[in-house]
């Protein structure tokens, strides 16, 4: 069970779910949970929301703004990806569920998979309302990851596309777009691998759970990521017990980079290991591992942190 809830983040409405505590307790610790790049509450994120409330947490689940059911800022596109836009909602998501009267506001974790287990780093290094943190398949490095994702020939190019973006838009044109994902591998997408377009197309993928997703991206989107350093946060956030679940064989958000940032983590820390590639911990049994692990993460610093 869940009620559809949304929260004002400074003039934008946000659009989510809250998953009460099961165990029906007046006042529940909380996890405030979103998706990563592109993605909406009902790309398997919902059933992580389930087993956390399971377990006697609350959660408040959201789509990011201009994603899912989630509005966006007058002259803003949708579809668009902000880093710092997201991590400033996601304090406002942690706002919101403070002042709920079933959520204990003193005990308050967050949950990011991929691009938002950045912000969940980040979040938990520069809010101390932040009590636990779960990064699942953690992105680390924007100028690392556009080096990756972009042949050296091509980022000049890119580059310079950038700068077109914004000169059009400077003069009212619409924002250049590129597909979120794409079968072909030499047309411009935003996740340029195979298994991210299995994830989202795949029978049984996340466009079938969200039928109203919509795959494109704006190629601003691409330069913000380009400049977006999560993983400089990562020592930061201690004393705040943080978990990190890795898959060692991630290509899109690659895991040796995820296992070189948990090295730089200060304790308290955990790290819990998913096989297979990035979207293994959204499915069966990488699901079951990873949810698993975030569960008894949140329940020992959130939930038995009251009890003992």
């Amino acid at each position: 069970m869940f009620e559809e809830i949304e929260f004002d983040a400074e003039g934008v409405t946000l659009r989510g779910r809250f998953h009460p505590a099961d165990s029906g307790a007046q006042s529940a610790p909380c996890v405030v949970m979103a998706h990563g790049w592109g993605g909406t509450i009902r790309h398997f994120i919902d059933d992580f929301a389930e087993v956390f409330a399971a377990a006697g947490l609350a959660v408040v689940l959201y789509d990011h703004r201009g994603w899912g059911r989630s509005d966006v800022a007058a002259g803003k596109p949708r579809h668009e990806v902000d880093p710092w836009e997201q991590i400033r909602d996601y304090q406002h998501a942690i706002t919101y569920a403070q002042n709920r009267p079933d959520v204990d506001a003193g005990r308050i974790g967050v949950w990011g998979t991929s691009f938002s287990a950045g912000h969940a780093f980040v979040v938990g290094a520069i809010d101390r309302r932040v009590g636990a943190v779960v990064g699942q398949a953690p992105f680390i490095s924007g100028s690392r990851e556009l080096r990756a994702l972009v042949r050296v020939d091509m980022v000049a190019p890119t580059r310079e596309a950038f700068a077109a973006d914004r000169r059009a838009r400077y003069r009212g044109e619409a924002p250049a777009v590129v597909p979120l994902v794409a079968e072909d591998p030499s047309v411009q997408a935003g996740l340029p691998s195979r298994s991210a377009y299995e994830y989202f197309f795949a029978p049984g993928g996340a466009a079938e759970r969200d039928p109203e997703w919509a795959n494109e991206i704006t190629l601003r989107s691409v330069e913000y990521l380009a400049g977006y350093e999560p993983g400089w946060y990562v020592p930061q956030i201690s004393p705040t017990p943080v978990l990190m679940v890795v898959a060692p064989a991630d290509d899109v958000a690659p895991g040796d980079w995820a296992l070189e940032a948990y090295e730089r983590a200060l304790q308290p820390k955990k790290l819990v290991t998913v096989p297979g590639d990035h979207f293994a911990g959204y499915r069966g049994a990488g699901a079951q591992i990873a949810s698993t692990a975030a569960r008894d993460w949140f329940v020992d610093h959130l939930l038995k942190r009251s009890e003992g």
